[in-house]
């Protein structure tokens, strides 16, 4: 039990060093041996825990998502109503992504599914969040899945189900939507020199504007 306990602690110090270069911006010159060091380890023990550096990495950039996700089961609880519960998701999202667009791009769309999948799975086990009520079953089926495009999809199916837009609509607004946050991302990421504040209301205009053309297309079409 005790040796149990101790890797446990060893690997939670591990994740802990790179949170902390990636808050310092420092994460691109870590090596193996540093972390090590600050975790008080043998670099060996780094890949007694993690197959490598990037995998460290990965559930490292995980420690960004907890304040997205409180915020965003905390939303589910509180918003009801399908359509305005999906564009203050976006709205989460986005102020947390653009507050790290380097993690956030990668986190969401260069990680493959299994990849996101397994860090976020890993991280949470080993750092558990309290959230201050139960999580609804809407949080299951969108967060811990690492498609962003079927995540967003999960929701647009709902309004689909209540006559709000066609399923044609959801699959075509889950496409756009996931394309125009990953677009605004990356050029943050490409120009540093990039207003982020304004990109993620720009971001969010055009998720919004998108939608609003949808439905009211779909309304006046006389489908119901």
């Amino acid at each position: 039990m005790s040796t149990y306990k101790n890797g446990i602690e060893t690997k939670k110090k591990l994740i802990q060093c790179v949170c902390s270069a990636f808050e310092n911006g420092t994460v691109s010159d870590l090596k193996i041996r540093d972390i090590a060091k600050q975790a008080g380890c043998a670099p060996s023990s780094v890949y007694q825990h993690f197959e490598n550096m990037d995998k460290l990495i990965a559930v490292a950039s995980v420690c960004f998502l907890d304040t997205y996700t409180l915020e965003y089961s905390q939303m589910l609880n509180r918003v009801k109503n399908i359509k305005d519960s999906y564009l203050t998701g976006w709205d989460i999202f986005c102020k947390h992504a653009f507050a790290r667009p380097d993690i956030y791009y990668k986190l969401f769309w260069e990680y493959s599914d299994e990849v996101f999948e397994e860090a976020v799975t890993e991280y949470y086990e080993i750092f558990p969040l309290t959230p201050p009520e139960e999580l609804p079953a809407q949080y299951y089926l969108t967060f811990l899945s690492g498609n962003v495009v079927e995540r967003d999809y999960v929701y647009l199916r709902s309004m689909a189900s209540q006559g709000i837009i066609s399923i044609e609509d959801a699959h075509y607004m889950s496409i756009v939507s996931t394309s125009i946050a990953r677009n605004y991302l990356g050029n943050c990421i490409l120009r540093p020199d990039t207003n982020r504040e304004k990109a993620k209301e720009d971001c969010m205009k055009a998720i919004r504007t998108t939608l609003k053309l949808v439905m009211d297309n779909y309304q006046s079409s006389g489908k119901r």
